[in-house]
């Protein structure tokens, strides 16, 4: 408690903080924004996705709390600069609020009605056990991830034919799968799948797979990436399985149990789409499409391409439109700006790519539309991750306003930086090196003989270096550092200027070397540093600015915690 109470303490003394007349729904009020208990719940989940919120213990939680409050107040600053009304937010928004949107959608109205509750939570109990176990792939051509031409006759009666092989006992398992099979990784591990819990191997495959006693070798199993012979090795309890888990496996259940039958999803998903569109009496205007197409030829033309090259008339012509809406080509540059402009530049100019275009953003906000209906923008996971993303896209913005764009060192100053801390540029002592390598020791000795005798050891190194990048170079590195070239550079500084040694281990082989002349160390002329003396002032006034304009935004917006829900929170 006493160490919950010096936590307490510092966020008053950071933060100013009091909590009265918060209602239990709200964890805290920063500025004009308010961080309520399911925002604060999400970013908890997220951080500790294990954990119950129970059990997070009390400085994990004020940590949390403390990184959401500096967020929620550089999100402030970013809206009282009108950052939130720029195109690069907006852009960034719409981008993320499609995907997040499309996602769930698409998890309601296809993966939810092809997996029920009850096929879950079966799921989740046969997680109980885990099977290790080896397979044999056989492929065909038109399998999923398959590079075999054969057929699908022909990949069966072969793996009729090793099943049969390896259960006769003759031959290893390890080797049949070595040999035979088209799984890539089979070659080294030899069709080692090691343990695995149910659902994460498709459908037919694990069936049998858990069915099989250890020992036992299956008949030919077909999934959709050929024809698998499974060895089971062993069943044993799950160590990780836990009662209590259930809702936070759901998800990776789903995907997994989805993954089996996405051919199917698939399907669903192109029928469900044209069930959309009719719904709405979607239509695409392909005339306009031609029209922009025509316009954006012209501005690529002169070079001048760019959304902001476009009329707000041009702009506005309608690409299609459904029931209660409108697609125009501004919304398009609004999905598709900033650096994701460049998938659609070139589309634009060719009519029936530009169509697809514009038939996969229609689709967007028909399924925007059918998500708000369905009350998806409301569900707890959609509703808290856009507030979470607004809020960090908005700290984000703020900080390169307020902090990057301010900070640009001058030449005058990078040069009173560099003269103030020049040991910080110091250039290390360089030895002149040559060498030969070989991968054989006695030829490394006999080569050191030679040159200790006087050889020429450029020509030494032509004739008898193995490196054939140095062998152009007559086995000259140039200078070298002390660390440069690790156990080489090391004893060239060992033996010093003008000397020849070896054999050096070094890397898979052994080195002979000759060394020259030796450079002192030196600090680098200004010249030299400026680039390192640049960056090195630059991190250090961003850190100082952002220090400064953190303590400018404590200053200028209240924070208001609510401790007891964050000390009571489950």
């Amino acid at each position: 408690m006493k160490k919950l109470l010096a936590i307490f303490t510092l966020i008053i003394i950071g933060y100013l903080t009091y909590s009265c007349g918060l209602s239990e729904d709200t964890v805290a009020k920063v500025g004009k924004k308010t961080i309520t208990l399911d925002d604060y719940k999400f970013v908890l989940q997220r951080r500790f996705p294990q954990k119950p919120l129970a059990k997070i213990d009390s400085s994990q939680r004020m940590s949390i709390l403390n990184y959401m409050i500096k967020k929620y107040l550089q999100a402030n600053d970013a809206i009282d600069l009108k950052l939130d009304t720029t195109r690069i937010y907006q852009t960034e928004l719409a981008e993320y609020t499609a995907r997040l949107i499309g996602n769930k959608y698409f998890e309601r109205v296809i993966v939810d009605k092809m997996i029920s509750e009850d096929q879950l939570r079966k799921n989740f109990e046969q997680q109980r056990e885990e099977v290790k176990a080896r397979h044999i792939l056989i492929s065909y051509k038109g399998a999923r991830g398959s590079k075999s031409d054969r057929t699908k006759e022909e990949a069966l009666k072969l793996a009729q034919k090793i099943a049969k092989e390896a259960k006769t006992g003759k031959l290893s398992f390890n080797y049949l799968a070595e040999k035979y099979s088209d799984d890539p990784s089979a070659k080294t591990n030899k069709g080692d799948l090691g343990y695995f819990t149910w659902g994460q191997m498709v459908d037919p495959f694990q069936k049998v797979a858990f069915a099989l006693k250890p020992g036992q070798i299956s008949e030919p199993v077909e999934t959709v990436y050929g024809y698998h012979i499974i060895k089971v090795e062993d069943h044993r309890k799950n160590p990780f399985f836990d009662e209590n888990n259930y809702e936070q496996q759901k998800m990776e259940i789903k995907r997994n149990l989805y993954f089996a039958k996405q051919d199917s999803g698939r399907k669903l998903w192109e029928e469900h789409k044209k069930e959309l569109k009719k719904k709405y009496a979607a239509t695409i205007l392909k005339e306009n499409v031609e029209k922009v197409a025509n316009i954006a030829k012209e501005k690529q033309n002169s070079g001048y391409y760019k959304p902001k090259n476009y009329s707000n008339k041009e702009k506005n012509i309608v690409l299609a439109t459904w029931s209660n809406g409108k697609l125009t080509l501004d919304d398009l540059f609004l999905l598709y700006g900033g650096r994701r402009f460049e998938f659609i530049r070139k589309r634009l100019t060719d009519p029936k790519k530009f169509e697809k275009v514009v038939d996969q953003v229609l689709l967007q906000k028909l399924v925007e539309q059918e998500a708000r209906r369905l009350g998806i923008f409301d569900e707890f996971e959609v509703r808290t991750d856009l507030k979470d993303f607004q809020i960090q896209k908005l700290s984000a913005l703020a900080l390169r306003k307020e902090v990057k764009e301010k900070v640009k060192p001058t030449k005058e100053e990078v040069r009173k930086y560099y003269e103030e801390h020049q040991k910080e540029f110091v250039k290390p002592a360089e030895i002149e090196i040559w060498e030969i390598y070989v991968k054989d020791k006695k030829k490394a000795e006999k080569v050191l003989a030679l040159a200790k005798r006087g050889y020429n050891f450029e020509r030494l190194a032509e004739k008898y270096t193995e490196d054939k990048y140095y062998q152009k170079k007559k086995g000259y590195l140039g200078f070298k550092s002390k660390n440069r070239r690790g156990a080489v550079s090391k004893k060239a500084f060992e033996i010093g200027e003008n000397q020849v040694a070896g054999p050096i281990k070094y890397r898979t082989g052994y080195v002979v070397i000759k060394t020259g002349k030796m450079h002192p160390e030196t600090i680098r002329s200004f010249e030299e540093a400026y680039n390192q003396a640049k960056a090195k002032l630059r991190n250090k006034q961003l850190k100082d600015r952002r220090e400064q304009w953190e303590q400018e935004l404590k200053d200028r917006y209240s924070v208001k915690i609510n401790y007891k829900v964050v000390e009571n929170l489950q």
